[in-house]
Protein backbone atom coordinates (compact mmCIF):
# COMPACT_ATOMS: atom_id res chain seq x y z
CA UNK A 1 0.00 0.00 0.00
CA UNK A 2 2.86 2.70 0.74
CA UNK A 3 4.20 1.55 -2.59
CA UNK A 4 1.72 2.32 -4.49
CA UNK A 5 0.77 5.39 -2.67
CA UNK A 6 3.97 7.27 -2.64
CA UNK A 7 4.52 6.08 -6.75
CA UNK A 8 1.04 7.59 -7.38
CA UNK A 9 1.56 10.84 -5.19
CA UNK A 10 5.01 11.34 -6.77
CA UNK A 11 3.84 11.22 -10.53
CA UNK A 12 0.73 13.31 -9.42
CA UNK A 13 3.68 15.77 -8.11
CA UNK A 14 5.09 15.97 -11.83
CA UNK A 15 1.80 16.99 -13.17
CA UNK A 16 0.48 19.47 -10.10
CA UNK A 17 3.90 20.57 -8.33
CA UNK A 18 4.79 24.27 -9.15
CA UNK A 19 1.62 24.67 -11.14
CA UNK A 20 -1.15 27.31 -10.90
CA UNK A 21 -4.33 25.02 -10.97
CA UNK A 22 -7.85 26.94 -11.87
CA UNK A 23 -10.45 24.53 -10.23
CA UNK A 24 -13.55 25.87 -12.32
CA UNK A 25 -16.80 24.45 -10.26
CA UNK A 26 -17.21 21.04 -8.35
CA UNK A 27 -17.39 19.77 -5.38
CA UNK A 28 -15.50 18.78 -2.56
CA UNK A 29 -13.53 21.75 -3.68
CA UNK A 30 -11.87 22.32 -0.06
CA UNK A 31 -10.68 18.89 -0.06
CA UNK A 32 -8.93 19.55 -3.71
CA UNK A 33 -7.06 22.44 -2.60
CA UNK A 34 -5.96 20.75 0.27
CA UNK A 35 -4.72 17.73 -1.84
CA UNK A 36 -2.96 19.78 -4.72
CA UNK A 37 -1.40 22.00 -2.18
CA UNK A 38 0.47 18.92 -0.57
CA UNK A 39 1.41 17.76 -3.99
CA UNK A 40 3.42 21.04 -4.26
CA UNK A 41 0.83 23.12 -6.84
CA UNK A 42 2.36 26.71 -6.37
CA UNK A 43 -1.38 28.60 -6.47
CA UNK A 44 -4.55 27.56 -6.87
CA UNK A 45 -8.10 29.94 -7.91
CA UNK A 46 -10.88 28.52 -6.84
CA UNK A 47 -13.98 29.74 -9.11
CA UNK A 48 -17.11 28.29 -7.16
CA UNK A 49 -20.90 27.98 -8.28
CA UNK A 50 -21.59 28.99 -4.59
CA UNK A 51 -22.60 32.52 -3.56
CA UNK A 52 -20.11 32.27 -0.26
CA UNK A 53 -16.69 31.42 0.10
CA UNK A 54 -15.70 28.82 3.19
CA UNK A 55 -12.90 29.84 5.28
CA UNK A 56 -9.17 28.87 3.46
CA UNK A 57 -5.95 30.11 3.61
CA UNK A 58 -5.06 32.97 1.25
CA UNK A 59 -1.81 31.40 0.98
CA UNK A 60 -2.86 28.16 -0.43
CA UNK A 61 -5.74 29.44 -2.94
CA UNK A 62 -8.17 32.48 -4.07
CA UNK A 63 -11.81 31.60 -3.98
CA UNK A 64 -14.08 33.56 -6.02
CA UNK A 65 -18.21 32.58 -5.05
CA UNK A 66 -19.48 32.77 -8.56
CA UNK A 67 -23.13 32.62 -7.31
CA UNK A 68 -24.60 30.51 -10.73
CA UNK A 69 -25.63 27.12 -8.31
CA UNK A 70 -29.15 26.16 -9.47
CA UNK A 71 -30.15 23.28 -7.12
CA UNK A 72 -30.20 20.88 -10.16
CA UNK A 73 -26.69 19.93 -11.44
CA UNK A 74 -27.80 20.18 -15.25
CA UNK A 75 -29.16 23.87 -14.38
CA UNK A 76 -25.66 24.37 -12.84
CA UNK A 77 -23.36 22.85 -15.27
CA UNK A 78 -25.18 24.59 -18.13
CA UNK A 79 -24.14 27.82 -16.36
CA UNK A 80 -20.72 26.19 -16.14
CA UNK A 81 -20.40 25.85 -19.56
CA UNK A 82 -21.66 29.12 -20.39
CA UNK A 83 -18.70 30.42 -18.54
CA UNK A 84 -15.98 27.98 -19.72
CA UNK A 85 -17.00 28.77 -23.15
CA UNK A 86 -17.48 32.03 -22.77
CA UNK A 87 -16.14 33.73 -19.78
CA UNK A 88 -17.35 37.58 -18.77
CA UNK A 89 -15.03 40.62 -18.36
CA UNK A 90 -14.99 39.75 -14.36
CA UNK A 91 -13.52 36.11 -14.95
CA UNK A 92 -11.16 37.20 -17.80
CA UNK A 93 -9.37 39.72 -15.54
CA UNK A 94 -9.60 37.12 -12.47
CA UNK A 95 -7.95 34.69 -14.83
CA UNK A 96 -5.18 37.64 -16.32
CA UNK A 97 -4.37 38.41 -12.43
CA UNK A 98 -4.13 34.99 -11.40
CA UNK A 99 -2.15 33.84 -14.34
CA UNK A 100 -1.07 36.55 -16.47
CA UNK A 101 0.95 34.13 -18.54
CA UNK A 102 -1.68 31.94 -19.38
CA UNK A 103 -0.18 28.65 -18.37
CA UNK A 104 -2.16 27.18 -15.76
CA UNK A 105 -4.07 24.06 -15.87
CA UNK A 106 -7.69 23.78 -15.12
CA UNK A 107 -9.86 21.25 -13.20
CA UNK A 108 -13.97 21.76 -14.11
CA UNK A 109 -16.49 19.32 -13.11
CA UNK A 110 -16.91 15.81 -14.21
CA UNK A 111 -19.37 16.56 -16.95
CA UNK A 112 -16.93 19.01 -18.74
CA UNK A 113 -16.34 18.76 -22.33
CA UNK A 114 -14.88 22.09 -22.63
CA UNK A 115 -11.07 21.80 -24.06
CA UNK A 116 -10.32 24.79 -22.94
CA UNK A 117 -10.86 27.64 -20.73
CA UNK A 118 -9.72 31.33 -22.15
CA UNK A 119 -6.98 29.25 -24.29
CA UNK A 120 -5.63 26.92 -20.93
CA UNK A 121 -6.24 23.08 -21.34
CA UNK A 122 -9.44 21.58 -19.09
CA UNK A 123 -7.24 18.48 -17.87
CA UNK A 124 -10.80 16.37 -17.23
CA UNK A 125 -12.16 17.81 -20.55
CA UNK A 126 -14.50 14.76 -22.27
CA UNK A 127 -14.48 13.74 -25.80
CA UNK A 128 -17.70 13.44 -27.11
CA UNK A 129 -17.17 10.32 -28.15
CA UNK A 130 -17.28 9.17 -24.38
CA UNK A 131 -20.13 11.58 -24.10
CA UNK A 132 -22.27 9.96 -26.67
CA UNK A 133 -21.74 6.50 -24.79
CA UNK A 134 -24.11 7.89 -22.00
CA UNK A 135 -27.42 7.55 -23.82
CA UNK A 136 -29.71 5.12 -22.66
CA UNK A 137 -31.23 4.42 -25.82
CA UNK A 138 -28.42 3.48 -27.19
CA UNK A 139 -26.22 1.49 -24.61
CA UNK A 140 -28.18 -1.74 -25.71
CA UNK A 141 -26.03 -2.41 -28.02
CA UNK A 142 -22.87 -2.63 -26.27
CA UNK A 143 -24.45 -5.36 -23.89
CA UNK A 144 -25.11 -7.07 -27.02
CA UNK A 145 -21.52 -6.78 -28.25
CA UNK A 146 -20.34 -7.91 -25.37
CA UNK A 147 -22.91 -10.97 -25.33
CA UNK A 148 -24.17 -10.00 -21.49
CA UNK A 149 -27.38 -10.65 -20.32
CA UNK A 150 -29.82 -7.72 -20.30
CA UNK A 151 -33.74 -7.13 -20.30
CA UNK A 152 -35.92 -6.94 -23.56
CA UNK A 153 -36.06 -3.08 -24.50
CA UNK A 154 -37.48 -1.63 -27.01
CA UNK A 155 -36.28 2.29 -28.08
CA UNK A 156 -38.90 4.88 -30.08
CA UNK A 157 -39.57 7.99 -30.82
CA UNK A 158 -41.99 10.37 -29.48
CA UNK A 159 -44.75 9.00 -30.13
CA UNK A 160 -47.50 7.98 -27.31
CA UNK A 161 -49.54 5.21 -28.57
CA UNK A 162 -45.74 3.74 -30.06
CA UNK A 163 -44.73 3.60 -26.45
CA UNK A 164 -48.26 2.73 -24.97
CA UNK A 165 -48.23 -0.45 -27.54
CA UNK A 166 -44.56 -1.02 -26.08
CA UNK A 167 -45.11 -0.85 -22.72
CA UNK A 168 -48.11 -3.75 -23.16
CA UNK A 169 -45.63 -6.08 -24.97
CA UNK A 170 -42.97 -5.78 -22.39
CA UNK A 171 -44.77 -5.61 -18.97
CA UNK A 172 -44.23 -8.71 -17.21
CA UNK A 173 -46.82 -7.53 -14.69
CA UNK A 174 -45.08 -5.28 -12.33
CA UNK A 175 -45.00 -1.94 -14.92
CA UNK A 176 -42.41 -1.30 -17.34
CA UNK A 177 -39.63 1.88 -17.27
CA UNK A 178 -39.28 4.81 -19.46
CA UNK A 179 -36.15 6.55 -20.01
CA UNK A 180 -35.63 9.27 -21.99
CA UNK A 181 -32.58 10.92 -23.39
CA UNK A 182 -31.32 13.21 -25.71
CA UNK A 183 -29.26 16.44 -25.64
CA UNK A 184 -30.30 17.32 -22.39
CA UNK A 185 -27.72 16.59 -19.03
CA UNK A 186 -29.90 13.40 -17.40
CA UNK A 187 -28.99 11.95 -14.51
CA UNK A 188 -30.29 11.67 -10.61
CA UNK A 189 -33.16 9.93 -12.62
CA UNK A 190 -34.93 13.23 -14.24
CA UNK A 191 -36.14 11.50 -17.26
CA UNK A 192 -37.17 8.03 -15.70
CA UNK A 193 -40.84 6.80 -15.03
CA UNK A 194 -42.29 3.86 -14.13
CA UNK A 195 -45.39 3.24 -16.13
CA UNK A 196 -48.69 0.64 -15.22
CA UNK A 197 -50.97 2.65 -16.95
CA UNK A 198 -52.70 4.49 -19.30
CA UNK A 199 -52.11 7.50 -17.46
CA UNK A 200 -49.36 7.08 -16.14
CA UNK A 201 -47.72 7.05 -19.85
CA UNK A 202 -49.47 10.47 -20.62
CA UNK A 203 -47.90 11.85 -17.35
CA UNK A 204 -44.09 10.74 -18.09
CA UNK A 205 -44.97 11.06 -22.06
CA UNK A 206 -45.56 14.81 -21.12
CA UNK A 207 -42.40 15.10 -19.22
CA UNK A 208 -40.12 13.37 -21.22
CA UNK A 209 -41.32 14.71 -24.73
CA UNK A 210 -40.09 18.05 -23.71
CA UNK A 211 -36.32 17.11 -22.60
CA UNK A 212 -35.78 14.14 -24.90
CA UNK A 213 -35.26 12.55 -28.40
CA UNK A 214 -35.68 9.20 -28.08
CA UNK A 215 -37.74 6.54 -24.71
CA UNK A 216 -36.20 3.06 -24.01
CA UNK A 217 -39.05 0.64 -22.46
CA UNK A 218 -37.84 -1.68 -20.78
CA UNK A 219 -39.82 -4.34 -18.15
CA UNK A 220 -39.61 -2.92 -14.20
CA UNK A 221 -36.88 -5.10 -12.93
CA UNK A 222 -37.52 -5.80 -8.91
CA UNK A 223 -34.24 -5.71 -7.25
CA UNK A 224 -31.28 -3.19 -5.26
CA UNK A 225 -30.30 -0.56 -8.05
CA UNK A 226 -26.70 -1.23 -7.82
CA UNK A 227 -23.56 0.31 -9.78
CA UNK A 228 -19.77 -0.92 -10.20
CA UNK A 229 -16.75 1.30 -11.60
CA UNK A 230 -14.07 0.83 -13.18
CA UNK A 231 -11.15 2.96 -14.10
CA UNK A 232 -9.95 2.39 -17.30
CA UNK A 233 -5.56 2.26 -17.18
CA UNK A 234 -3.53 2.13 -20.25
CA UNK A 235 -2.47 -1.68 -19.25
CA UNK A 236 -6.10 -2.48 -18.31
CA UNK A 237 -8.83 -1.71 -16.31
CA UNK A 238 -9.53 -1.13 -12.15
CA UNK A 239 -12.61 -2.42 -10.94
CA UNK A 240 -13.85 -1.52 -7.99
CA UNK A 241 -16.65 -3.33 -5.55
CA UNK A 242 -20.44 -2.42 -6.14
CA UNK A 243 -22.02 0.29 -4.71
CA UNK A 244 -25.81 0.52 -4.26
CA UNK A 245 -27.32 3.36 -5.62
CA UNK A 246 -30.16 4.81 -2.86
CA UNK A 247 -33.69 5.01 -5.00
CA UNK A 248 -36.83 4.55 -3.12
CA UNK A 249 -40.18 4.13 -5.38
CA UNK A 250 -42.66 6.76 -4.78
CA UNK A 251 -45.66 5.54 -3.19
CA UNK A 252 -48.69 5.51 -5.71
CA UNK A 253 -46.29 7.81 -8.37
CA UNK A 254 -44.64 6.83 -11.41
CA UNK A 255 -41.27 8.87 -10.23
CA UNK A 256 -38.55 7.24 -8.50
CA UNK A 257 -36.26 9.52 -5.84
CA UNK A 258 -32.83 9.42 -6.47
CA UNK A 259 -31.03 9.95 -3.01
CA UNK A 260 -27.41 8.91 -3.71
CA UNK A 261 -25.49 5.92 -2.70
CA UNK A 262 -24.08 3.67 0.13
CA UNK A 263 -21.20 1.29 0.41
CA UNK A 264 -23.73 -0.81 3.50
CA UNK A 265 -24.78 -3.13 0.85
CA UNK A 266 -23.02 -6.02 -0.28
CA UNK A 267 -24.86 -8.40 -3.52
CA UNK A 268 -24.77 -11.96 -3.21
CA UNK A 269 -21.03 -13.76 -4.31
CA UNK A 270 -22.08 -14.61 -7.62
CA UNK A 271 -23.76 -11.14 -8.25
CA UNK A 272 -20.74 -8.93 -7.12
CA UNK A 273 -18.76 -11.22 -9.57
CA UNK A 274 -21.04 -10.91 -12.41
CA UNK A 275 -20.85 -7.30 -12.19
CA UNK A 276 -17.25 -6.67 -11.35
CA UNK A 277 -16.65 -8.74 -14.68
CA UNK A 278 -18.91 -7.34 -16.49
CA UNK A 279 -17.21 -3.79 -15.77
CA UNK A 280 -13.79 -5.06 -16.91
CA UNK A 281 -14.85 -5.95 -20.08
CA UNK A 282 -17.15 -2.68 -20.23
CA UNK A 283 -13.78 -0.84 -19.64
CA UNK A 284 -11.54 -2.84 -22.29
CA UNK A 285 -13.49 -2.27 -24.98
CA UNK A 286 -14.24 1.13 -23.89
CA UNK A 287 -10.40 1.62 -24.18
CA UNK A 288 -10.53 -0.52 -27.42
CA UNK A 289 -13.00 1.63 -29.17
CA UNK A 290 -13.05 5.45 -28.22
CA UNK A 291 -9.28 5.10 -26.45
CA UNK A 292 -10.83 5.50 -23.04
CA UNK A 293 -9.31 6.66 -20.08
CA UNK A 294 -10.15 7.40 -16.84
CA UNK A 295 -13.52 6.41 -14.64
CA UNK A 296 -16.59 4.84 -15.35
CA UNK A 297 -20.04 3.80 -13.95
CA UNK A 298 -21.55 0.58 -15.21
CA UNK A 299 -25.18 0.34 -13.04
CA UNK A 300 -28.36 -1.69 -13.08
CA UNK A 301 -30.03 -4.10 -11.22
CA UNK A 302 -29.56 -7.16 -8.68
CA UNK A 303 -32.54 -9.42 -9.60
CA UNK A 304 -33.28 -12.72 -8.75
CA UNK A 305 -32.30 -13.94 -12.49
CA UNK A 306 -28.28 -11.91 -11.31
CA UNK A 307 -27.12 -8.74 -12.37
CA UNK A 308 -29.04 -6.19 -15.34
CA UNK A 309 -27.14 -3.73 -16.65
CA UNK A 310 -28.76 -0.90 -17.78
CA UNK A 311 -26.73 2.13 -18.49
CA UNK A 312 -22.85 3.40 -18.00
CA UNK A 313 -21.78 6.94 -17.34
CA UNK A 314 -18.68 7.49 -18.81
CA UNK A 315 -17.31 9.83 -15.86
CA UNK A 316 -16.20 10.05 -11.97
CA UNK A 317 -19.80 9.21 -10.49
CA UNK A 318 -21.11 10.40 -7.56
CA UNK A 319 -20.28 7.56 -5.43
CA UNK A 320 -16.74 7.78 -6.07
CA UNK A 321 -17.31 10.01 -3.03
CA UNK A 322 -17.73 6.19 -1.01
CA UNK A 323 -13.85 5.40 -2.17
CA UNK A 324 -12.76 8.93 -1.54
CA UNK A 325 -13.57 8.16 2.07
CA UNK A 326 -12.34 4.93 2.37
CA UNK A 327 -8.77 6.09 1.31
CA UNK A 328 -8.77 9.92 2.11
CA UNK A 329 -4.92 9.46 1.69
CA UNK A 330 -5.14 9.21 -2.30
CA UNK A 331 -5.85 11.72 -4.07
CA UNK A 332 -8.44 10.09 -6.06
CA UNK A 333 -10.04 13.05 -7.98
CA UNK A 334 -6.74 14.03 -8.85
CA UNK A 335 -5.99 10.80 -10.11
CA UNK A 336 -8.89 11.15 -12.17
CA UNK A 337 -8.26 13.88 -13.87
CA UNK A 338 -4.77 12.71 -14.67
CA UNK A 339 -6.26 9.74 -16.32
CA UNK A 340 -8.50 11.38 -18.71
CA UNK A 341 -5.61 13.69 -19.44
CA UNK A 342 -2.95 11.10 -20.35
CA UNK A 343 -0.63 10.94 -18.09
CA UNK A 344 0.84 8.04 -16.63
CA UNK A 345 0.48 7.70 -12.68
CA UNK A 346 3.12 5.21 -12.24
CA UNK A 347 0.94 1.94 -11.06
CA UNK A 348 -0.65 -0.60 -12.78
CA UNK A 349 -4.93 -0.71 -13.07
CA UNK A 350 -4.30 -4.25 -10.79
CA UNK A 351 -2.05 -2.55 -8.38
CA UNK A 352 -5.05 0.61 -7.74
CA UNK A 353 -7.36 -1.99 -7.80
CA UNK A 354 -6.46 -4.27 -5.05
CA UNK A 355 -5.68 -1.09 -2.74
CA UNK A 356 -9.30 0.52 -3.25
CA UNK A 357 -10.91 -2.35 -3.42
CA UNK A 358 -9.74 -4.00 0.10
CA UNK A 359 -9.66 -0.16 1.73
CA UNK A 360 -13.81 0.46 0.54
CA UNK A 361 -14.42 -3.59 1.72
CA UNK A 362 -13.29 -2.11 5.22
CA UNK A 363 -14.75 1.37 5.54
CA UNK A 364 -18.34 1.79 4.26
CA UNK A 365 -20.08 4.83 3.87
CA UNK A 366 -23.02 6.83 2.54
CA UNK A 367 -23.73 9.98 1.25
CA UNK A 368 -27.48 10.08 0.79
CA UNK A 369 -30.30 13.01 0.46
CA UNK A 370 -32.75 14.87 -1.31
CA UNK A 371 -34.01 17.96 -2.60
CA UNK A 372 -37.33 19.72 -0.66
CA UNK A 373 -39.45 22.38 -1.77
CA UNK A 374 -42.12 22.42 1.14
CA UNK A 375 -40.00 24.39 3.53
CA UNK A 376 -37.52 26.87 3.74
CA UNK A 377 -35.14 27.07 6.57
CA UNK A 378 -33.09 30.00 7.29
CA UNK A 379 -30.05 27.89 9.16
CA UNK A 380 -28.77 24.14 9.41
CA UNK A 381 -31.27 21.44 11.62
CA UNK A 382 -30.02 18.92 12.67
CA UNK A 383 -30.89 15.96 15.18
CA UNK A 384 -29.05 12.44 16.06
CA UNK A 385 -31.36 9.17 14.98
CA UNK A 386 -31.61 5.66 15.84
CA UNK A 387 -33.39 2.48 13.65
CA UNK A 388 -35.43 0.31 15.54
CA UNK A 389 -35.81 -2.49 12.46
CA UNK A 390 -36.98 -0.48 10.40
CA UNK A 391 -38.64 2.54 11.54
CA UNK A 392 -36.35 5.66 12.86
CA UNK A 393 -36.72 8.28 15.61
CA UNK A 394 -34.93 11.18 17.11
CA UNK A 395 -32.38 9.64 19.45
CA UNK A 396 -32.73 10.22 23.38
CA UNK A 397 -29.49 11.75 24.89
CA UNK A 398 -28.55 8.56 26.13
CA UNK A 399 -28.35 6.37 23.32
CA UNK A 400 -25.43 6.18 21.03
CA UNK A 401 -26.83 7.44 17.42
CA UNK A 402 -26.97 5.54 14.49
CA UNK A 403 -26.77 8.58 12.22
CA UNK A 404 -27.65 12.50 11.60
CA UNK A 405 -30.64 13.76 9.79
CA UNK A 406 -29.91 17.41 8.86
CA UNK A 407 -32.25 20.12 6.91
CA UNK A 408 -30.28 22.51 5.53
CA UNK A 409 -31.03 25.69 2.82
CA UNK A 410 -30.58 25.58 -0.58
CA UNK A 411 -31.58 27.13 -3.89
CA UNK A 412 -34.43 24.75 -4.49
CA UNK A 413 -36.13 25.51 -0.63
CA UNK A 414 -34.14 23.53 1.59
CA UNK A 415 -31.76 19.74 1.24
CA UNK A 416 -32.14 17.05 3.33
CA UNK A 417 -29.56 14.77 4.14
CA UNK A 418 -29.03 11.42 6.39
CA UNK A 419 -25.28 11.07 7.39
CA UNK A 420 -25.00 7.03 8.77
CA UNK A 421 -22.70 6.24 11.08
CA UNK A 422 -20.95 3.10 9.82
CA UNK A 423 -19.77 1.23 12.74
CA UNK A 424 -23.08 1.17 14.35
CA UNK A 425 -24.86 -0.47 11.60
CA UNK A 426 -24.20 -3.90 9.79
CA UNK A 427 -22.18 -4.43 6.52
CA UNK A 428 -24.57 -6.62 4.23
CA UNK A 429 -28.10 -5.06 4.18
CA UNK A 430 -29.27 -2.22 1.96
CA UNK A 431 -29.25 1.97 3.16
CA UNK A 432 -32.38 2.01 1.29
CA UNK A 433 -34.84 1.28 3.81
CA UNK A 434 -33.00 3.18 6.46
CA UNK A 435 -33.06 6.40 3.82
CA UNK A 436 -37.29 5.94 4.05
CA UNK A 437 -37.50 5.57 7.41
CA UNK A 438 -35.75 8.76 7.91
CA UNK A 439 -37.30 10.78 5.51
CA UNK A 440 -40.18 9.63 7.41
CA UNK A 441 -39.25 10.63 10.36
CA UNK A 442 -38.31 14.27 8.84
CA UNK A 443 -42.00 14.35 6.81
CA UNK A 444 -43.62 14.19 10.48
CA UNK A 445 -41.20 16.10 12.44
CA UNK A 446 -40.29 19.26 10.23
CA UNK A 447 -43.11 18.84 7.40
CA UNK A 448 -40.65 18.22 4.35
CA UNK A 449 -43.48 16.60 2.80
CA UNK A 450 -41.89 13.94 0.56
CA UNK A 451 -44.15 11.44 0.97
CA UNK A 452 -45.06 8.13 1.44
CA UNK A 453 -41.79 6.22 0.05
CA UNK A 454 -41.01 2.39 -0.79
CA UNK A 455 -37.68 0.95 -0.66
CA UNK A 456 -36.52 -1.91 -3.18
CA UNK A 457 -36.97 -5.00 -3.08
CA UNK A 458 -33.93 -7.15 -1.79
CA UNK A 459 -33.99 -10.52 -4.02
CA UNK A 460 -34.49 -13.20 -2.37
CA UNK A 461 -31.60 -15.69 -2.54
CA UNK A 462 -30.09 -12.60 -0.73
CA UNK A 463 -26.80 -13.87 1.12
CA UNK A 464 -24.19 -11.10 1.51
CA UNK A 465 -20.34 -11.66 1.28
CA UNK A 466 -19.82 -10.08 4.81
CA UNK A 467 -21.84 -11.40 7.98
CA UNK A 468 -24.86 -9.70 9.07
CA UNK A 469 -25.55 -7.68 12.57
CA UNK A 470 -29.26 -7.55 13.70
CA UNK A 471 -30.27 -4.09 14.30
CA UNK A 472 -31.23 -4.46 17.44
CA UNK A 473 -27.92 -5.32 18.76
CA UNK A 474 -26.71 -2.04 18.07
CA UNK A 475 -29.09 0.13 19.04
CA UNK A 476 -28.48 0.15 22.74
Amino acid sequence: MDHVLSALRARLGTLFGDRLVVLAGGTRLSSRVQELHQLGARHALVLSTDDHAPLHDSEVARWVPLGIGGGFVATEQNRLTRMLTSPDRRVRELLDEFDPAGRALVISTPYAQVPEFAGRPVLNARRPEWVDLENKTTIDALWDELSAPRAPAEVLGLDLDGLWEATLRLDRGAGVVWSGDGPAINGGANFVRRVRDREEAADAFRVLAAKCEFVRVMPFLEGIPVSVHGIVFPDGTAVLRPVEMVVPRRRGSARFLYAGCASYYDPPARIREEMRNLARRVGERLRETVGYRGTFTLDGIATADGFLPTEINTRYGGAMVCFEDALPQLPLALAQVALVAGHDLGVSSREFEELLVAAADAYRHGSVGANVRAVHPTEVVERPVVFTEWACRFAHPEEVPQGTLRLRPSPLGARLELDLVADQLPFGRPAAPLTVAAFALADREWGTALGPLEPAVPIPDDTPIAPVVELDAVTA
